[in-house]
């Protein structure tokens, strides 16, 4: 491990993960869904290439024409009809597919959260202009790079390094020991929590406006990542 490796996102990394689960659903849902439609044989890893109601139709209609039906001489809506055959849901699982299959995940190699961040901010804030000449390479990701199946189970394999916190420099490193030195005197010589708040609060983490991350015992500190990448540059 690097020795500028400070963290990883976990929060972050967790919304990729979750967000992948809810793809990976369509598909087992998909195959489902064709169960209860009578068409039987096909996995979550059998639709990942959607034609979800062209393997419904190709089934249906080869049922169509077997003997007892094609007797009756009726037509095919009519045969849908008549076996009450509705496809609205599975129309709405391709067009999911559709929608997924076109998405793309650009992740920076390392320190994704941050980056994204400069990027948006840089243009409002030009320190953040500097910060993002230490910005690794950015890769593209499809949906179906983090996910495969065997069967119906899904597996979800996203890269961990670009939620990898790293600071960009030794000086950064410092600067959190710095700000924990701080923190562990002033608790030592009896500071109290708002004098000692004002002198880290730009270092610590921030929830709905104010900052969160020292505790009132100065124990505990929490850094805000984010405003440590942009210091010391």
């Amino acid at each position: 491990m690097s020795k500028l490796f400070l963290t990883t996102d976990q929060e972050n990394y967790n919304r990729y993960l979750n967000q992948i689960i809810s793809y990976g659903e369509v598909y087992t849902t998909a195959s489902k869904e064709l169960v209860n439609l009578d068409v039987k044989g096909y996995k979550a890893e059998n639709l990942i290439n959607g034609g979800f109601l062209e393997k419904f139709h190709q089934y249906h209609k080869a049922e169509h024409a077997q003997p007892e039906w094609e007797r009756l001489k009726i037509s095919y809506l009519k045969y849908l009809y008549l076996k009450e055959l509705n496809v609205e849901k599975l129309e709405a699982l391709e067009a999911e597919h559709e929608r997924i299959i076109g998405l793309e995940f650009k992740l920076y190699e390392t320190n994704d959260s941050f980056f994204r961040m400069a990027e948006n901010r840089a243009s409002r804030d030009s320190s953040y202009q500097k910060a993002l000449t230490f910005s690794p390479e950015k890769k593209v990701y499809k949906v179906f790079d983090f996910l495969s199946f065997k069967g119906n189970t899904a597996k979800v394999d996203i890269p961990k390094k670009p939620f990898e916190i790293h600071a960009l420099n030794k000086a950064q490193i410092d600067l959190l020991q710095d700000v924990s030195d701080y923190v562990n005197a002033s608790s030592k010589l009896g500071l109290e929590y708002r004098d000692v708040l004002k002198v880290v609060e730009n270092y610590v983490k921030w929830k709905d406006g104010r900052p969160v991350g020292l505790s009132f015992d100065l124990k505990k500190i929490e850094f805000s990542y984010n405003q440590i990448l942009n210091q010391r540059l």
